[in-house]
């Protein structure tokens, strides 16, 4: 037994080293990053973002969000992953709704998020449009050489002078810090295991340094389609778009569309604590975004609605015509007010091209001037105008836009967006100028107006602002 012990001590050593040679050196230079894929010599598939592939795995390059963020906001200098030193310009082009006031502001941090620098990005340009305007912007920062990591990002954060997190936004691109060489990484810290309920019906954990709870999914995030939201409980609603309307005798137009601004907005049947959360045309009620206006019901004796529904007649033609019926009923959420879309305050100007009209002196056949096809302002015949009594307490929106242009229009108007003026808020941006003011007030005349350009679009500028007709 002793002899053949030596023996059994050897065999063993021979596999351990066997297994080393076999598995060891090839754990030791385990690929886990695009970085460590290109140090090691393999094939760089120049693509954008670049791939680099080992073996059977393939690892891309980081770029941060500049594919998200590309049709509102584009940098020139510096490029993602880019090694930078002080002073750093950056150069680029924006849309004009990322600039207030021609300018917004640029953030340098390290790989931790810490600051580094701050700065201003100005428009080299006419900030006030939707097209893309160039800007510029210079950086002056000193680094600490021992940092843990060369590695950092650059923020270009969209202005948000009403300060309301739904108008953030922010193109962030990796950068490589030049002077730092690297100390120890500091030990990783483990945080407990609770979770916190929100008010979606999802939960979420500690995280980071910290180990502070990850925030709740919201709404009111920046989005520019339904997957840039938290979950499928929400979709991204447009805020600001642009593109081309076709007319249906002109077949060779191609109709296009480019949603410029969103946010992410709760859908029906999903949880919410206030009605700015749920999507355009639903009311947080009972902890769910829920329609105020439900399936159609007999008249005010059918008592077939839901729970807190009643049957509420709904609105009627704003045009009115001789033999016209009555319109049906509606199963409506009790304590809804239900607001028609009834169109313009009485003594709004009308642009025609003969000057500004009141739009109750408006006749079938006036001139005005419209909006085509091809964004083109062209003149128009009026084909229909209307004047609808307004209910009592009625309420409009007084919009209110910073180039100092003002209307006084019911919220279920349509704006030239595809969109209501009901769902315009401070700080969107709507033809052109940011909104100061977009509140309710009372409505004392008897009537409110509208009409109904020739033409592909049907819009009009009332106050000498673009609105879509409610007319047909």
């Amino acid at each position: 037994m002793k002899n053949t012990l030596p023996l059994i001590i050897v065999v063993v050593l021979i596999a351990a080293a066997g297994a080393w040679w076999l598995f060891g050196t090839r754990l030791g230079v385990l690929i886990t990053t695009f970085e460590e894929c290109v140090g090691k010599g393999n094939p760089v598939m120049e693509s954008y973002p670049r791939q680099c592939r080992d073996g059977e795995r393939t690892f891309t390059e980081n770029i941060g969000n500049e594919l998200e963020k590309i049709d509102l906001i584009r940098i020139s200098t510096p490029r993602p992953n880019q090694t930078i030193s002080s002073p750093l310009t950056i150069r680029g082009e924006a849309r004009g709704t990322w600039f207030f006031e021609a300018s917004f502001p640029v953030v340098l941090t390290d790989w931790d998020g810490r600051i580094i620098a701050e700065g201003i990005a100005q428009a080299k340009n006419d900030w006030m449009t939707t097209d893309f305007v160039p800007f510029e912007a210079t950086l002056t920062f000193t680094v600490d050489k021992n940092a843990y990591s060369n590695k950092g990002s650059l923020i270009l954060r969209k202005d948000n002078p009403s300060g309301l997190p739904q108008n953030d936004d922010a193109l962030e691109i990796p950068i490589v810090i030049a002077g730092i060489i690297g100390t120890v990484k500091p030990p990783p810290t483990a945080c407990t295991q609770e979770a916190k309920l929100c008010s979606d019906g999802s939960a979420v954990g500690r995280t980071g340094p910290n180990c502070e709870f990850a925030p709740c999914p919201s709404a009111g995030r920046s989005c520019l389609k339904d997957s840039d939201c938290p979950s499928p409980q929400y979709l991204c609603q447009e805020t600001q778009g642009m593109g081309t309307a076709c007319p249906s005798n002109d077949p060779p137009c191609v109709p296009t569309h480019i949603t410029i601004t969103g946010e992410c907005k709760v859908k029906e049947g999903y949880g919410c604590s206030a009605d700015a959360q749920c999507a355009a045309g639903a009311l947080c009620h009972n902890g769910l975004c829920a329609a105020p206006i439900g399936r159609q019901c007999s008249g005010p004796n059918d008592t077939g609605c839901p729970t807190d529904f009643e049957c509420k007649q709904g609105c009627g033609s704003p045009v009115g015509y001789e033999g016209e019926p009555p319109p049906p009923y509606f199963c409506q959420l009790q304590g809804y007010q239900r607001t028609c879309p009834i169109c313009l305050a009485k003594d709004t100007l009308i642009d025609t091209p003969l000057g500004a009209v009141a739009v109750q002196e408006m006749r079938v056949g006036d001139a005005v001037w419209t909006k085509s096809a091809s964004g083109a302002r062209v003149v128009a015949f009026v084909t229909k105008v209307s004047k609808t009594l307004a209910p009592p307490m009625h309420t409009m929106v007084k919009l209110v836009l910073e180039d100092g242009r003002a209307l006084l229009v019911s919220p279920g108007h349509p704006t030239a967006h595809g969109h209501t003026a009901g769902d315009l808020v401070e700080g969107n941006v709507y033809d052109g100028a940011r909104v100061v003011t977009a509140s309710r007030v009372a409505y004392a005349e008897g009537y409110t107006y509208d009409l109904l350009p020739a033409g592909a679009t049907g819009f009009y500028w009332a106050n000498g602002i673009l609105l879509g007709s409610t007319l047909r």
